[in-house]
């Protein structure tokens, strides 16, 4: 019988929501903490195992893809891949956990080639990593027909040496690679003493080392915060060397990447053609890259004569505008038991040591179980070579195997025929257990030479040695230890590798502004929007050029642009000059100049409504922010608040801060309705519509607002009528030929006078 559940859809929604950003999370982005991989790697490796040795030939990477997907990990086939390709690339992993074969991409970001191109097999040290697999727990795969395992039981923390970098959902990661050694030694550290601190283990972990190397710009406090709370901020630097360019010139060498330019080394020498252009290398002559399989070297060349001071600023521009130096952001946001947490350094040695005993315990128990099956087994060997003669008798007179074991194990002789009778008695005695007999009779008669029974003695020796190891080891925590230490350092002694980064304490990194020499320049704006600067003294000694607006500035400020759509769009006066001159070196008056356009994103159907210096609606604005506060404290309300007037088509005023328009987003919104005029306030605001109706209103009666605002009305308009003119002034100013003196002030909101 069907039953029809009635559930709330917004609380189902949210729940499933909820499962599936935690799958993201667990599943997918983040790394466990107690073996440094995701899920895919894991598998990805897993798979590899099962195919490959360390020693064996290279397999197609499509055959391993082919593998995983199949077998462990039901998702598309290209994020396998791409999983494989970063386990192999040595640009990202100081030690790749991929042994690759075949074009891998490289360090500028050029991809890898298509999987049925490349072969991989599983790299050495990731081998010694599986190890001890078989004593580890493994769980069912999606469907159910293969077992895979929770994790893979590295000797040091995985996540440490690895790294890790993911994007969830609500959340992220993003862990730097760090030394083998210096991890090792970390970790020995704390199992020596488990109450050791941050502080103190950084005397072993000296900080992030980077596959590509570098300089990792960071102080020691800012070192210490990172790794005690698992976020921070620390600046990767590339390394350069001056060389010998030939000819008298030098050439800057960029030999060791910052971690955050892999692949965007052509990114990086564009910016800098760019810088070159925009004149702010003059001195670069040439940019290249001429990396070989020796080594990076993304070379910019200088011209001859130039000092060592300017190579210096020119690093500086490097550093500062082209990313030689950039921030990498640490968030060590990995899961422990199902959940994710951020961890600081010591955190997260004690988790990773907590699943080292949990390994440890499980290995040795086994090996234990195992040496005592041995003992077992040859010791039975061993006294069965005693009475060989009894047994063989036995065996010779059962009819069944079953008899025989029977015999062998509990004594029984009933169903046995015995060629002496004194033998009965003796093969009532026989206690042998059933692993015992299952070997005495699989044993071969050659195990009765002389020597043979020697060997099972010295076998029966190693046996009883180990088990008292083992039980030694099972039974104390400072011989656990020791052998946990003594693993660990002939891992160092096989895959430790020096140290790549080097951190120093460089500071921040200062740009010297060039000076700029203001001049005095007036813009001009004609009907059909074209633009242009010309020097103040020649447009003083040309005053009838056609324009419809002009308006004096310095070449080193921008101007507002107000259009009929609300729209306000902000120009450098540097902007125009630019491609002014790059238009025409000589300038004249009589050009056309540029449309406005070119410089702002004013609609085609807009038109101008006002042209104004950024300047003079916040004066403030070109002062840097220590001396703005210094004097707004020093001239707390003593300095007059710029406001301006805005009048739309539908009758509508509003005043608002000038200051607020002094934004760096090139195009943004002053009102949300069409406008007739935008001005600097003053004692009264008159308007006129379509119709021939006028209104003048104080300017005080209309309240300041925001930016996004709408404004109040200040005119009731008549069906079909509309603004089309307005203005903020005094009493002696005319509008449309009346004197403002003759036109009587009323309340805001009113119909207006006809003329």
């Amino acid at each position: 019988m069907e039953q029809i559940k009635t559930i709330d859809y917004e609380e189902e929604m949210g729940q499933d929501y909820v499962d599936y950003a935690m799958s993201v999370i667990t599943e997918r982005a983040l790394p466990d903490v107690k073996d440094g991989l995701k899920p895919v790697q894991r598998r990805v490796i897993y798979s590899l195992s099962e195919l490959t040795r360390s020693d064996s030939p290279h397999r197609k990477c499509a055959r391993i893809v082919g593998d995983t997907m199949g077998k462990y990990h039901p998702h598309g086939d290209s994020s396998i891949y791409e999983c494989l390709v970063n386990l192999a690339q040595n640009w990202k992993l100081p030690i790749p956990l991929v042994d690759p074969h075949g074009n891998f991409g490289d360090v500028s970001g050029s991809g890898a080639a298509a999987m049925r191109y490349t072969e991989a097999r599983i790299s050495q040290y990731a081998e010694e990593g599986l190890k001890d697999l078989k004593y580890c727990e493994f769980m069912p795969n999606f469907d159910g027909t293969e077992q895979e395992p929770v994790h893979i039981p590295f000797l040091v923390p995985n996540m440490l040496t690895s790294g890790a970098t993911g994007i969830a959902v609500g959340m992220a990661t993003n862990i730097p690679t760090h030394n083998l050694e210096e991890v090792a030694d970390a970790e020995i550290a704390y199992l020596q003493n488990p109450k050791i601190t941050t502080e103190e283990l950084l005397e072993y972990v000296k900080g992030p080392d980077f596959a590509t190397g570098g300089i990792i710009n960071i102080d020691r406090e800012s070192l210490i915060q990172i790794y005690e709370t698992g976020l921070g901020k620390l600046r990767v630097r590339g390394k350069v060397e001056i060389r010998d360019a030939g000819r008298g010139r030098k050439s800057i060498c960029v030999t060791e990447l910052p971690y955050t330019m892999i692949g965007s080394t052509e990114k990086f020498l564009n910016t800098v053609a760019d810088l070159v252009r925009q004149g702010k290398l003059p001195a670069v002559v040439d940019i290249a890259d001429r990396g070989d399989k020796d080594g990076e070297c993304l070379a910019i060349d200088v011209k001859k004569g130039t000092t060592d001071e300017e190579i210096e600023k020119i690093l500086n521009i490097l550093y500062k505008k082209a990313g030689l130096e950039d921030t990498y952001s640490v968030n060590m946001n990995c899961i422990y038991n199902k959940k994710p947490e951020v961890m600081g350094l010591r955190r997260i040695l004690e988790t990773y040591t907590e699943y080292k005993w949990e390994v440890y315990t499980a290995k040795y128990e086994r090996l234990l179980a195992d040496q005592r099956d041995v003992r077992e087994v040859k010791s039975g060997l061993l006294e069965a070579v005693d009475v060989i003669d009894l047994i063989i008798e036995i065996l010779r007179g059962s009819a069944t195997t079953k008899e025989a074991k029977e015999c062998l194990m509990f004594g029984k002789t009933d169903n046995i025929k015995f060629r002496y009778k004194g033998s009965v008695a003796d093969a009532k005695e026989l206690h042998f257990t059933e692993k015992q007999t299952d070997a005495i009779l699989a044993m071969r008669l050659q195990k009765l030479i002389g020597l043979e029974v020697d060997v099972l003695k010295k076998e029966l020796e190693d046996a009883e040695k180990k088990i008292a190891k083992y039980e030694k080891l099972l039974k104390s925590n400072a011989a656990m230890k020791k052998q946990m230490i003594a693993d660990i350092e002939e891992l160092k002694k096989k895959y430790a590798i020096p140290r790549r980064s080097v951190i120093e304490n460089l500071g921040e990194v200062v740009v010297e502004k060039e000076k700029v020499v203001a001049t005095e320049e007036t813009i001009l704006l004609d009907r059909f929007f074209y633009i242009k600067s010309a020097p103040r003294n020649v447009f003083e000694k040309n005053p009838d050029v056609v324009r419809k607006f002009d308006l004096n500035v310095m070449s080193t400020d921008r101007i507002a642009i107000f259009d009929s759509e609300g729209m306000v769009h902000i120009i450098k006066v540097s902007d125009i000059l630019k491609k002014q001159n790059k238009k025409d070196k000589k300038f004249r008056i009589t050009d056309k100049g540029i449309q406005i356009f070119e410089f702002c994103n004013m609609s085609h159907t807009a038109d101008v409504v006002a042209m104004m210096n950024v300047s003079e609606m916040n004066p403030a604005g070109n002062m840097d922010s220590e001396t703005v506060k210094n004097l707004v404290e020093q001239c707390r309300g003593m300095v007059p608040e710029y406001n301006l007037v805005f009048v739309t088509t539908e009758g509508k005023a509003k005043r608002a801060s000038a200051a607020l328009f002094d934004t760096s987003r090139k195009t943004s919104q002053a009102i949300k309705s069409p406008i007739v005029y935008v001005g600097f306030e003053d004692e009264y605001i008159v308007a006129e519509t379509n119709n021939g109706y006028s209104i003048k209103v104080k300017t005080e009666e209309i309240p300041v607002q925001g930016k996004g605002a709408g404004g109040v009305q200040l005119i009731s308009l008549r069906r079909g009528d509309y603004v089309v003119s307005a203005v903020s002034a005094d009493n002696s100013a005319e509008f449309n030929g009346i004197q403002l003196s003759n036109m009587k002030a009323v309340k805001r909101g009113g119909k207006g006078n006809k003329k």
